[in-house]
């Protein structure tokens, strides 16, 4: 049998639950990631949850990568483009919606308390920790070196924290029938 490679043998150690190994696949890809959504997106947040779905859906999805069809890298960014045409798709019904004329401002308005609300009631549902990174990075703007620092934590403790939270966050959503 051949030697498998670093990146496989992270991923498959993803794929079994090591936490440390997720955040070496983020460490490792996520500056890549990043800079592709940014390139395509033109949308800093946009970019930052391209990210945060692509790790999701490799740690996810570990267990059906195949090394004899394609390398992990290859297999990562081929997760990014289906990733990215979810999130221009969203972003194109959201513009769409936006522009629907003269009652459009009641609408959104009545449709942002409804989700500000339920969004509300999501986070209410994840632990103190987790609220606690999301709070950091989504609402006060904090880099996660920022937030470790605050915190006094090890960087890679917030990494996976908010990796975490953000996965909590969505089945919670998900539970209360929020919608991409």
């Amino acid at each position: 049998m051949a030697d498998v490679d670093p990146e496989s043998a992270l991923l498959a150690r993803a794929a079994a639950g090591d936490e440390r190994a997720v955040e070496e696949l983020y460490d490792l890809y996520g500056p890549a990631l990043y800079g592709f959504g940014l390139r395509r997106l033109h949308d800093h947040e946009l970019a930052q949850e391209l990210v945060q779905r692509v790790i999701t859906r490799m740690w996810q999805h570990a267990d059906r990568y195949d090394r004899s069809r394609a390398s992990v890298r290859t297999w990562v960014f081929m997760i990014a483009r289906t990733t990215l045409v979810d999130l221009t798709r969203r972003r194109e019904r959201t513009e769409r919606v936006i522009d629907v004329g003269e009652h459009g401002d009641d609408i959104d308005e009545l449709a942002d308390l409804l989700l500000a609300e339920t969004m509300r009631t999501a986070l209410d549902r994840l632990s103190v920790e987790h609220r606690e990174v999301l709070d950091f990075a989504y609402f006060k703007g904090l880099s996660q070196v920022e937030i470790a620092a605050r915190l006094g934590l090890p960087l890679g403790t917030v990494k996976s924290r908010t990796y975490y939270a953000l996965k909590a966050l969505r089945l919670a959503c998900d539970e209360l029938g929020v919608v991409e």
